[in-house]
């Protein structure tokens, strides 16, 4: 059923009346080009389904979503038979039926209201696009006056970058600057901290030649009495104890001023490495700043921040707390230095003082020692001499005994010979004969003899009581002597074999 009525009809959408020609038109070229598949019709015919063929658009057509040049919008091309399960209803069925109240077609499946074709007619008017001249004025108009203002906003940040860039220089300089100056500073706490504790090692170190001298005046006490002499290796270990007690009295005032300095240095040091610091976070922070771009995701909203704040300084005095802090920094640091330098050359000088008197004493007692040896070596030999005097006296005296048992026993023959003449000759028989004579003489002589060689004995048992009496003498000298020596050659130069060098005072 057709209306011939233009109002009733949607321009875009429903055809008019106008068009029914050219719909006839395409409908017949969609008849020539569309060939009809699995047209049900009744009565059913088995065997007649077949398979669905592939739609094929000719070449340059347009997308599937808009019109093609082979379809149109009618419903009479459809293809539906009036009766079967598919029944179209009315076979006028056309796409005003929804306004007539011609019912569209309906199964139990769904109810068909558009075509194909206009679905595609739909999707192409809501595709076309509808701007206005207004618009596109004020879209022009808009984007110049946008353009100009981004323009002029870009030449305000390309500046404030060029100031940006200019500061972070400045601040790299001077952050260089009181880097190489915190790094100055930063050596010399560690060096004076060495030397200080190379000090600190001095002063314990001193404490050995001072035990040392003290231990050889305590061992040498112990020498006996001979030996017990104020030689000049007693008046050098005396120097030795005093020169020790000065040089610990120096040590300790360097020492005290040392540790002020170092205080001073880490208030100084403090001072510099919050500059330091500060320099950093302003360089870090501005650093950011250079980087910070419109299209950044971390810039936000501050409100009230474009004003000066209440503690901001000059340029000028900004300049001259940086040149007037490194200053202050470097002028500490040439104190710790000089400082430095005679702290070492109290170390130096005090450890060579102490090699030198250790040198002065080993020297005095080498010459006591070779004193007291060359005397030990004498009174051995004198000893020897002594020794073999006595064994020669020792020796005589036997012989003198030896000797006078002989003279007992020719006294013994001549009393025998007397004896027996006296008291066994008879009468005129004993008489004073020439025999008699000599045998008195004999008696008489050996007699004599008897005393002489008791008293030479006698002497020569005087003689070897005075040599053993002076053995006694010897051996104990030699003792002493030998004391001394074990004191002054053992044990007094065992005990200064620990002495220290200058290279250890100096290494603390």
């Amino acid at each position: 059923m057709a209306l011939n009525n233009n109002r009733y009809s949607c321009p875009y959408i429903c055809p008019s009346t106008h068009m029914q020609g050219e719909e006839t038109k395409q409908q017949e070229t969609a008849k020539i080009a569309v060939k009809p598949e699995n047209i049900l019709s009744a009565p059913y015919v088995p065997g007649n389904v077949r398979p669905r063929s592939p739609k094929v658009y000719p070449p340059g057509a347009p997308p599937k979503y808009l019109p093609q040049p082979t379809e149109s919008t009618s419903g009479d091309i459809l293809w539906m038979s009036p009766v079967g399960p598919w029944a179209a209803g009315h076979i006028d069925w056309s796409p005003q039926a929804g306004i007539t109240g011609v019912r569209p077609v309906v199964d139990k499946y769904s109810i068909t209201r558009y075509s194909t074709g206009e679905w595609r007619k739909n999707n192409q008017f809501t595709l076309t696009p509808r701007a206005t001249d207004k618009a596109k004025a004020l879209e022009a108009e808009t984007q110049k006056d946008v353009a100009n203002t981004f323009s002029n906003l870009d030449k305000k940040l390309n500046h404030s970058n060029e100031m940006l860039n200019d500061r972070i220089k400045e601040l790299s300089y001077w952050k260089k600057q009181v880097q190489s100056t915190l790094n100055g500073i930063t050596e010399e706490l560690a060096a004076i901290e060495a030397d200080r504790q190379r000090l600190k090692g001095a002063c314990k170190i001193l404490m050995l030649p001072e035990a040392i001298s003290r231990e050889c005046l305590e061992l040498r006490t112990g020498r006996y009495e001979p030996d017990l002499v104020r030689d000049d290796a007693e008046q050098e270990l005396i120097k030795e104890v005093a020169i020790v007690g000065e040089i610990r009295k120096i040590f300790n005032d360097t020492l005290i001023k040392a540790e002020l300095q170092i205080e001073m240095i880490k208030s100084t040091k403090a001072a510099i490495e919050r500059d330091w610091s500060d320099k950093e976070i302003s360089l870090k922070i501005d650093n950011l700043n250079y980087t910070l771009t419109p299209d950044s995701n971390l810039i936000l909203a501050h409100p009230g921040v474009t004003r000066w704040p209440e503690n901001a300084t000059t340029l000028e005095y900004w300049k001259h707390y940086c040149a007037e802090s490194i200053r202050n920094c470097e002028d500490v640091r040439k104190m710790s230095a000089k400082l430095r330098a005679d702290l070492m050359t109290s170390i130096t000088k005090g450890g060579e003082d102490m090699k030198n008197q250790a040198n002065r004493t080993n020297s005095a007692l080498a010459e006591t020692i070779d004193a007291t040896e060359q005397m030990c070596e004498k009174l051995e030999d004198n000893l020897k001499d002594n020794l073999q005097k006595i064994a020669d006296i020792e020796n005589l005296i036997d012989y003198l005994k030896e000797s006078l048992r002989n003279v007992q026993e020719r006294n013994k023959c001549v009393m025998t010979r007397l004896h027996n003449r006296n008291y066994e000759r008879p009468s005129v028989e004993n008489c004073r004969d020439e025999a008699q004579y000599a045998l008195m003489a004999e008696a008489k002589f050996i007699k004599e003899s008897s005393e002489s060689l008791q008293s030479k004995l006698r002497e020569a048992e005087s003689v070897r009581s005075e040599l053993m009496k002076y053995r006694g003498e010897l051996e104990k000298d030699i003792a002493c002597k030998r004391k001394s020596l074990n004191i002054d050659k053992d044990r007094c130069a065992r005990v200064r074999a620990h002495m220290p060098t200058p290279e250890e005072f100096a290494a603390g």
